[in-house]
């Protein structure tokens, strides 16, 4: 006999056994239709088995590729009877792990040459796996029953419809008493709600709370670096200038010249990245009513205008009592370009949030930007130190602007010539509105976590 008339002989021989094993497997098929419909009490490995020896013992002798054919067909009509029935994903999984698990031991012990059609034959530890496999079943049903109910609360709550679950005899009543005070509770508040200025103080004042209880539990280390940030940056100012020998600036002594462009700029540059952070992070707070991107950047900025204006009280005292700093001739003026200060940086904080949103790498740009800023803004020096070609340079900004008038309403021998008031309340108010234009614009692209 050729070759080409032997592989001729075994193509008829295995497409005769599946095709008999096709034909022999309807029960096979029926169970499997019957067990994939019981979606809360999985079938038995031992019917499964029954089952899988039933086609087995339908076609005697076969080789390992008729077998293989079997056994595809039995998945076959695992499928059809899975996508008749339409059961639980778990439990379809289910079917088919128990399936695979018994094909699997079944053939092994094939195989091993143990007579798998002897009475009473079971395959070792057939059921330990089913029992495995029931315990996933079973967690995996109760996985997608918690996320159900969890979705139909969600949904309840958007739609402001209550979600009726069965509850124990005794928690009834005490669900019935928890409605009826939440229900006061917002009749209540829908007063404050037509009013947004009320709406505001609302939620300022909790957010506030909640973050000084976040900055004492997990950033401790920044608020003593809000003392020893200043005096790091007030020392680096001041050696600069003592090491030239000079202790007197237009006026000003060094020591509170430097103190009062560090602290303020610490300040600032706080105030700008801590808003704008919070602006694109602080995602979960937004699944609050009331609570905005825009209500977390102000927070935050408020929060550390505070803490600067400590800041400033404990430097002022502590400088004054060693006899190193002088005290400011005008509080009201000093205390009031300090805050507008701080305005800027929160109206600068929310602009760099807000397209942040949009490009999210650009927060890797902004201490370039700040650094820029910095050099420009009176920090270190003021403009009338500089020759009179190069002061334009540095009075566009106008930051440098405040710092001068901060400066001039601290000190009675100094009055700044090239700062001026008009120009420095302008820049702020057209910061402010491209700041809220800009979040404004991109208010619809944060999204609560």
């Amino acid at each position: 006999m050729s070759n080409e008339d032997r592989i001729r002989n075994w193509r008829q021989r295995r497409e005769a056994a599946a095709a008999g094993s096709r034909e022999q497997t309807a029960p096979e098929q029926a169970f499997l239709l019957a067990a994939a419909a019981v979606a809360d009490s999985p079938a038995p490995a031992r019917a499964a088995l029954s089952m899988v020896l039933d086609a087995l013992s339908r076609a005697p002798g076969a080789t390992a590729a008729e077998r293989r054919a079997v056994y595809a067909a039995l998945r076959d009509g695992q499928a059809r009877g899975i996508e008749r029935e339409v059961p639980a994903e778990e439990t379809a999984d289910f079917h088919r792990r128990q399936l695979g698990a018994v094909i699997r031991q079944v053939e092994h012990d094939i195989r091993a040459e143990i007579d798998v059609h002897a009475a009473g034959y079971a395959p070792a530890g057939l059921d330990e796996i089913n029992e495995r496999l029931a315990q996933g079943h079973a967690r995996r049903a109760r996985l997608r029953k918690a996320v159900e109910e969890r979705e139909a609360r969600r949904r309840a709550s958007r739609l402001d419809v209550a979600l009726e679950m069965d509850l124990p005899a005794q928690e009834a009543p005490q669900l019935a008493a928890l409605r009826r005070r939440l229900a006061g509770i917002h009749a209540r508040q829908l007063p404050a709600r037509a009013a947004p200025s009320a709406r505001l103080s609302r939620t300022l004042i909790p957010l506030l709370l909640l973050q000084l209880h976040v900055i004492h539990r997990e950033s401790r280390v920044a608020l003593l670096w809000a003392l020893l940030g200043p005096a790091v940056l007030l020392s680096v100012i001041s050696s600069l200038y003592f090491l030239t020998g000079v202790h007197y600036i237009l006026g000003m002594d060094v020591a509170t010249f430097s103190l009062l462009g560090a602290t303020t700029w610490i300040m600032f540059r706080q105030i700008v990245f801590r808003s704008s952070t919070s602006y694109v992070s602080a995602r979960s707070l937004i699944n609050l009513e009331a609570v905005s991107p825009l209500t977390l950047a102000l927070t935050q900025a408020l929060i550390y205008l505070c803490i600067y204006l400590l800041v400033f009280a404990v430097l002022l005292g502590a400088g004054y009592g060693f006899g190193l700093i002088t005290l400011p001739a005008s509080w009201a003026g000093f205390l009031l370009f300090v805050v507008l200060m701080g305005v800027g940086g929160a109206c600068t904080g929310v602009l760099f949030g807000s397209i942040a949103t949009v490009w999210p790498y650009f927060l890797r740009f902004a201490p370039v930007i700040e650094r820029i800023l910095q050099v420009f803004s009176g920090v270190f020096f003021v403009s009338e130190q500089l020759p009179e070609q190069y002061r334009g340079l540095f009075l566009w900004s106008p930051f440098a602007h405040g710092m001068q008038l901060l400066r001039s309403a601290y000190f009675t021998s100094y009055r700044s010539s090239d700062a001026s008031l008009s120009y420095f309340l302008t820049s702020l108010v057209f910061l402010g509105a491209v700041a809220l234009a800009a979040e404004r614009a991109v208010r619809s692209n944060v999204q609560p976590m």
